[in-house]
């Protein structure tokens, strides 16, 4: 299959993704086993690496990690409260933490996956944070309590799923006061399809951050993040 350029870079899985997404439309997979294949490319893509940046789902080095998910620092502005959804090995985590050093602000960090493969490493990576990773479909499930900050990405369910995915999260996981961060993503820089989706959704997002791709001119990478009065 001939790779779409745009596509790839703004997606290293965007072909697993449409395939998947192809089949559930066509009535050939149900939502359970988009889930199951969702998770078993990933976990095995994941965990076939002993490389922490590559375990989280990139494919660049250290300079690159700080250049792209730095921009979450953009979201965090008070103590609390922070929940990775798709924490993977934790890695996000652990450099957030670090980042955050020295900033005045106190945060503490919890991280979720559907991947017991990957949230057992993220233990074992991380074990003075092991009692606050848990294991779970983000888009069923209903953590203990409520966050100052939850981070995700849409990418996580089907296409038909990602409006109830945001309410799901809006509604259950995000404290009064708190914020939802959608992202890092990546989107062709002179558009805004996502921040329109969520519009459209109902919501108003009311903080943004964006930043060049180092090694593309066309895509650039986004978050958004919308806060609960």
């Amino acid at each position: 299959m001939k790779i779409d350029p745009i596509k790839y870079a703004m997606n290293r899985g965007y072909q697993i993704l449409e395939k998947q997404q192809e089949a559930l439309d066509d009535g050939k997979i149900t939502e359970a086993q988009w889930f199951n294949i969702h998770n078993e490319f990933f976990t095995d893509a994941y965990l076939s690496t002993d490389n922490p940046h590559a375990q989280s789902g990139h494919g660049g080095d250290e300079t690159r990690w700080r250049y792209s998910r730095g921009m979450l620092l953009e979201a965090i502005h008070k103590s609390g409260t922070f929940l990775d959804v798709g924490c993977a090995n934790g890695y996000l985590m652990e450099t957030l933490h670090k980042w955050l050093a020295g900033s005045g602000l106190e945060i503490e960090f919890y991280g979720l996956d559907i991947s017991e493969g990957l949230a057992g490493l993220a233990k074992k990576r991380l074990p003075h944070w092991q009692d606050r990773i848990y294991i779970g479909n983000a888009l069923y499930w209903i953590p203990p309590v409520k966050y100052d900050f939850v981070r995700t990405g849409l990418e996580y369910v089907p296409l038909g799923r990602q409006k109830d995915f945001v309410n799901h999260l809006f509604v259950n996981y995000v404290a009064k006061n708190g914020r939802l961060i959608i992202g890092l993503y990546s989107e062709e820089r002179d558009k805004r399809e996502l921040e329109n989706q969520i519009h459209d959704w109902g919501y108003n997002r009311t903080g943004y951050c964006e930043k060049s791709k180092t090694d593309n001119e066309i895509v650039s990478y986004k978050i958004l993040w919308i806060d609960r009065d």
